[in-house]
């Protein structure tokens, strides 16, 4: 971050800012800067609060490493040197035998790792920053579209990242998959953060990222499906009646219309809608659109 942009963020002076700086560095904490639009000052050394850091915590580093570099995570590589580091400062001698394998089962994503990693970085810089973003983006539902956001955070979902942006367009928050981003320009103009946005509001009986309309959904699920459904949390409000023939009636006020219909099909046979009849009217009509492809 520039001198300028912290001192705006602290509410004190650029000269302020170099007062600090000078009393951290007699303190032990060196701090780099930089020139260019995105330069600013960044902290240098690796043990600045005295962490101590045990052969186990490096054992359970080194599992999440091994994911990462099994899903081609795009921040790997920053990853394995961040460990490799941590090993370097406790005299770690840990190897492969240390650790038993520990794998996220999913497809990997399909992208430009340092086209998507260099765009993750400047989301982050926007947002701090409070800088809007000019995106050209693509949606499944309208094409391509330039659009104005102002950058919330982001999350990660079955394996890809996606931002949480308040719309200039459509004049709400939306999620943005970061791999459909095509070009963008971090602008000098900013934005405010909107008080009334609240992560656990935004994400309430959702159980993916679709959010299009809230409703009461009651299942009835037969064995073995039934073990599975039990196995997870979906949204926090659910309810599970057992019955005496193993399977449950699952109940649950839920958002996400279209990614419920998917998960309610992934299950086959399995499972009967109850309620809502709209929706069981449409898996119905779903499942007969399938029929006429066979």
């Amino acid at each position: 971050m520039k001198g300028y942009e912290l001192a705006q963020e602290l509410g004190v002076t650029e000269r302020q800012i170099l007062k600090y700086k000078n009393a951290l560095e007699e303190a032990g904490i060196m701090i780099d800067s930089k020139q260019g639009i995105y330069g600013g000052y960044t902290l240098l050394g690796s043990n600045l609060l005295g962490v101590k850091i045990d052969n186990k915590e490096i054992s359970i580093l080194e599992m999440i490493k091994e994911q990462l570099i099994y899903n081609n995570d795009m921040n790997k590589d920053e990853f394995i040197n961040i460990v490799d580091k941590l090993k370097v400062i406790v005299n770690s001698k840990n190897d492969s035998r240390d650790y038993m394998d520990y794998f996220t089962i999913q497809p990997k994503s399909n992208f430009d790792i340092e086209k998507q990693k260099k765009l993750y970085n400047d989301i982050i810089y926007a947002y701090i920053t409070k800088r809007k973003i000019k995106i050209n983006y693509y949606s499944l539902t309208s094409g391509e579209n330039i659009r104005i956001v102002h950058p919330y955070g982001m999350f990660n979902y079955k394996g890809d990242i996606y931002m949480v942006a308040y719309c200039e367009n459509r004049k709400t928050f939306l999620d943005f998959k970061i791999c459909r981003i095509s070009t963008y320009d971090v602008l000098e103009e900013k934005y405010k953060i909107n008080d009334c946005f609240n992560w656990e509001n935004y994400n309430k009986n959702c159980m993916g990222i679709y959010k299009d309309g809230e409703f009461q959904v009651v299942l009835k699920v037969k064995h073995p499906f039934s073990t599975i459904i039990k196995e997870k949390i979906w949204v926090a409000n659910q309810e599970i009646i057992e019955n005496e023939d193993k399977s449950i009636i699952f109940k649950a006020t839920m958002k996400g219309y279209s990614e419920i219909k998917s998960w309610i099909l992934s299950m086959g046979s399995n499972v009967e809608v109850i309620e809502p009849k709209k929706l069981r009217d449409d898996i119905i009509c779903e499942i007969e659109e399938i029929k006429k492809l066979y």
